[in-house]
């Protein structure tokens, strides 16, 4: 997974389903290196794509999307909670490197600060994912 696939499924998960050249336009990326992160999203299970029909999120690439969602969100709070970043900074720097992560860290980071449920820029932070520890905790 990298940075780009990444915009992607969050694009897609925050939108109605969309053809390539509009999540191009949008991510400001060329038609040619959104094709190439599509198909590798359909091949690894997280996207449909047929040509010329809108992309659309499959069931894992929709929990994926939460997850990762969820990891820049509690990265965010970490950020703002221990370096005093102002939450629009935080939110910021939190996408950047999101993805250099473990669950095991997040998760971490989530029952550190007792499983918070909105970021500081003001986001939801879902902990209905299959990786919050919060589950093993209610249970």
């Amino acid at each position: 997974m990298d940075d780009l696939d990444y915009k992607v499924l969050k694009v897609l998960y925050r939108n109605e389903p969309m053809k390539i050249g509009k999540i191009a336009n949008k991510l400001r990326k060329p038609h040619s290196t959104l094709g190439s992160c599509v198909k590798r999203l359909e091949e690894e299970g997280y996207v449909i794509y047929e040509r010329y029909q809108p992309v659309t999120l499959t069931e894992n690439g929709k929990n994926l999307a939460i997850e990762l969602n969820r990891h820049a969100r509690l990265l965010e709070f970490l950020l703002y909670k221990e370096l005093g970043l102002k939450p629009a900074e935080a939110h910021e720097e939190s996408e950047k490197f999101n993805l250099l992560f473990s669950c095991n860290t997040i998760n971490k980071i989530c029952k550190k600060y007792e499983h918070p449920k909105q970021c500081p820029c003001g986001d939801i932070i879902s902990n209905s994912s299959d990786c919050c520890c919060e589950k093993d905790h209610l249970s």
